[in-house]
């Protein structure tokens, strides 16, 4: 993931239902960045932050594979 790209969410009938409507209607999704911390025992934990429907949202690698990046022709077009 690179930031400042544009990604859009898939497969949210996949997500948990507590969260799949906010992820079906947020619209495009802005990639920030890494958010990396360490705990008091020394991990590392690094998550991943994006701005989507107006918000700032931090997420897991797990959720990674929803996003899609969106292709410059894609948003020439339109789509």
């Amino acid at each position: 993931m690179k930031v400042g790209e544009l990604y859009e969410v898939r497969h949210t009938w996949l997500l948990p239902h507590s969260t799949s409507d906010f992820w079906s209607s947020c619209g495009p999704v802005l990639y920030v960045g890494e958010d990396v911390f360490v705990n008091q025992d020394g991990k590392k934990i690094v998550n991943y932050v994006v701005l989507a429907g107006g918000e700032r949202r931090t997420l897991d690698q797990s959720f990674l594979k929803f996003l899609e990046p969106i292709s410059c022709s894609n948003r020439k077009a339109g789509v």
